[in-house]
């Protein structure tokens, strides 16, 4: 009904009109309770967004597609050129004059960026032994490095398979096919299978260096997904700073997993959910993942519309915006530590008196019990509101679970965890990926000066 149709009704059919909304409001609500409340989505739960409600669009809706308002467009740079291709007239185009001695000008430059050919080139050396004319002594010569007999092809290729299977999921099938497609180079998946255990096995003396490195950080971030391994359910753990990553796939979700990683060591701050195993990690103190919190107290909003979920929401948004002006230095000195005062005031009074509803119940009591791991963020800057870096460590993985279906067997999924390790955290240190692998693997065999492009016939 429009505004207007609404301001000619007599107050009767006001009434009327009413009434019946509030008949349909008790009906739906009556409906909602039948179904135990509102659905629980990725907005107010730990529902994954992979499950989330997706707005079909309509074909002929007019919403603008591409780039946010405001952001910047960029260009691509021109490069130094590696070859020139020269564009100059012969002939006049008018009378057909001869143009090779008359002075010409550049008037435009047209730069495109191409891929040459890549073939696999097969290396050979020959090993000699020789005998001393003067002792007898026979001495026989050392393979070059990249020349170890136990190795079928070299470190710039296998970094390649692991680089494509590792951080873009590429199966082995499909590897299988691209090196045929793309190279011609006849591979089996066993074959790319043992060049990925071996690939592992070099990167593991990395990996366990990133594992010390972790755990002597005072700040250290955790979170653990599922993991398919031999048909089994097994927990892919992450251990993560701002600089390091260290995964682990294991067949438990237990608290020894975080006790076998820490050993002896004892980290300042733990940032996690509230899965218990993670609580109960032997730090100095805990910060819990606000982002979870705010999604939970969106749920309490949704089913029972509580004003004291939305406070401490609000409550929760207000101590993340501080953190934000501090470390940008909008907000520092006495005024940063009035704001947190009146955080940690607010606070208290929002748990100090009991609230109404089963839901919010639930929360006021998880909030009071956690009250000293809601705010640790607020006074040391190195540590994140929210455990979103270690979901974001395991995304991948997530994705490589669904693309591969897991994996099947153990020395697989150990490969997948020391292979991620060293990856991820290169990532985090602005390293080039495959740079990164191909420096692991050792040198690659020298190749001669030279050497021909092969025959597209080979």
């Amino acid at each position: 009904m429009s505004d207007d149709e609404l301001l000619h009704l007599s107050p009767t059919e006001v009434v009327a009109h009413v009434r019946r909304l509030e008949a349909r409001i008790a009906e739906l609500e009556a409906e909602l309770a039948r179904r135990g409340g509102p659905p629980k989505t990725p907005q107010n739960s730990s529902t994954p967004p992979s499950k989330g409600f997706k707005r079909e669009r309509h074909p002929d809706e007019g919403a603008k597609r591409g780039p946010p308002f405001g952001h910047l467009g960029t260009s691509r740079r021109r490069a130094t050129p590696d070859w020139v291709v020269l564009c100059q007239p012969s002939h006049c185009e008018a009378c057909g004059q001869d143009l090779a001695a008359a002075p010409q000008e550049r008037v435009g430059v047209s730069q495109v960026v191409e891929l040459p050919p890549v073939q696999p080139v097969v290396l050979e050396a020959w090993r000699y032994a020789a005998v001393c004319p003067g002792c007898g002594a026979t001495t026989t010569a050392v393979y070059p490095a990249g020349f170890e007999p136990t190795r079928v092809f070299g470190p710039h290729l296998e970094a390649l398979w692991t680089y494509l299977h590792e951080r873009h999921h590429v199966s082995y099938a499909r590897l299988a096919a691209m090196g045929r497609d793309l190279w011609r180079l006849g591979v089996s998946q066993g074959a790319l299978a043992n060049a990925l255990r071996r690939v592992a096995t070099r990167l593991q003396p990395q990996a366990e260096r990133i594992r010390e490195q972790v755990r002597a950080s005072p700040v250290v971030g955790s979170d653990e997904t599922s993991a398919r391994v031999n048909g089994r359910t097994h927990w892919q753990w992450v251990f993560q700073t701002p600089t390091a990553s260290y995964h682990l796939i294991v067949p438990r979700r237990h608290g020894a997993v975080v006790q076998d990683f820490l050993g002896d060591a004892r980290p300042e701050t733990w940032v996690s959910d509230l899965w218990k195993p993670q609580l109960g990690a032997a730090a100095e103190r805990h910060q819990i993942c606000l982002a979870h919190q705010l999604r939970e107290l969106q749920y309490v909003v949704d089913r029972e519309q509580s004003a004291w979920a939305r406070d401490c929401q609000a409550l929760f948004r207000r101590a993340i915006h501080r953190a934000h002006q501090r470390d940008q230095g909008a907000l520092r000195g006495a005024a940063y530590g009035a704001a947190v005062r009146k955080v940690e005031a607010d606070c208290a009074a929002l748990l100090a008196t009991p609230v109404a509803g089963a839901e919010a119940s639930r929360l006021w009591v998880r909030f009071r019990e956690h009250r000293d791991s809601l705010f640790v963020f607020l006074y040391d800057a190195a540590v994140p509101p929210t455990n979103n870096a270690s979901e974001q460590a395991l995304r991948l993985s997530v994705v490589h679970r669904k693309v591969t279906g897991g994996f099947r067997s153990g020395w697989g999924a150990e490969a997948h965890a020391i292979c991620t390790t060293v990856v991820d955290t290169a990532r985090k240190c602005g390293d080039d990926l495959l740079a990164t692998l191909q420096a692991a693997l050792g040198p690659p065999a020298a190749l001669p000066p030279g050497l021909p492009i092969l025959s597209p016939g080979r």
